[in-house]
């Protein structure tokens, strides 16, 4: 299916863009309102995330749709966010997972320029191949697809509180590798 829709978005072929809200709208669609907590704003987003799709591809050519479609939604539905905040409203789950990471890596905005983001890249990628595929599903569903703890936990058959407890643990963890490599952000 995947190299069905790139043959179809290569050729210009319209029916693609169907097929891509069909097949990946819904998610797309979760994905953003977990961003941005407004179902007109989430709305939105995944319409601008399908133009970028049609207006990227080609030249872009990724390996699979759904995961570049992931890619573009949580990207336009972060810089939505920001430009809502500016406002006063924003997606609450967003808000707390970033939150989360930043009060544990002690991150700030005056040094994240001297960081070369490959390198944090690798040992993220890094960390991340360490963790039990529960716990690797754990971090990406809160720190990338910003899932609701309680969401996790149901999808897991956990407690909430052992999510919680988990994801604490694999923040100091991430944090230790950081400190290893001396790298501060």
């Amino acid at each position: 299916m995947e190299n069905e829709l790139l043959k179809k978005l290569n050729g210009r072929d319209e029916s693609a863009l169907g097929d891509i809200q069909k097949n990946y709208g819904k998610m797309i669609y979760a994905l953003s309102l977990r961003i941005l907590g407004s179902r007109e704003d989430a709305e939105e987003c995944a319409n601008d995330v399908l133009l970028e799709i049609w207006n990227t591809v080609p030249p872009k050519q990724p390996e699979r749709i759904s995961a570049y479609a992931c890619m573009l939604a949580r990207r336009t539905a972060i810089d939505k966010l920001r430009a809502n905040t500016a406002g006063k409203r924003g997606g609450v789950e967003y808000i707390l997972a970033t939150a989360e990471l930043e009060n544990e890596l002690c991150i700030c905005d005056t040094a994240a320029e001297d960081i070369d983001s490959y390198e944090i890249s690798e040992l993220i990628n890094e960390f991340l191949g360490s963790l039990s595929s529960r716990d690797r599903y754990i971090f990406i569903a809160r720190y990338y697809a910003f899932e609701d703890i309680s969401e996790i936990a149901v999808k897991l058959g956990m407690a909430k509180n052992a999510v919680n407890i988990r994801l604490s643990r694999m923040r100091k963890r991430l944090r230790c590798l950081f400190a290893e490599r001396n790298i501060y952000i």
